[in-house]
């Protein structure tokens, strides 16, 4: 068998092994978060305690943002790092989030700690429609 035959097999077993792992892992609900945003946003939702600050919590009753819709924005938003405070150093790191939730726009500054996540503020603006 000739370089190009072995060539041929090899790609067609890494292609056929390829697909086995990508149809195994959809069906057992596998992530693969290995981005700074997907770890980070991660990180938050798995936190067992989440708080709110005052403001926080009056616009997610003011929005009508439920813990569905919050779920939903911490696997779906994006982390602004430029306007986070990520220093390893302190107990506690701040990120700024920003996401889309249906025609508004939230934008929200997470405290992130070892065993909590604290919505310290949350703004949202309504997205204009043409």
């Amino acid at each position: 068998m000739n370089l190009a035959q072995r060539s041929f097999y090899f790609i067609i077993g890494l292609s056929l092994g390829i697909i086995g792992v990508l149809f195994i892992a959809e069906k057992k609900d596998v992530q693969f978060p290995y981005g700074p945003d997907a770890r980070t946003l991660k990180s938050i939702r798995v936190k067992k305690d989440y708080f709110f600050s005052e403001q926080a919590q009056q616009a997610l009753e003011e929005y009508e943002i439920d813990s569905i819709r919050l779920a939903y924005l911490l696997n779906e938003s994006d982390v602004d790092f430029s306007e986070s405070d990520t220093n390893r150093n302190q107990p506690c790191q701040t990120y700024k989030i920003n996401g889309e939730l249906q025609e508004i726009e939230i934008a929200m500054l997470v405290k992130r700690c070892d065993s909590s996540a604290t919505f310290q503020e949350i703004n949202v603006r309504r997205i204009k429609n043409n």
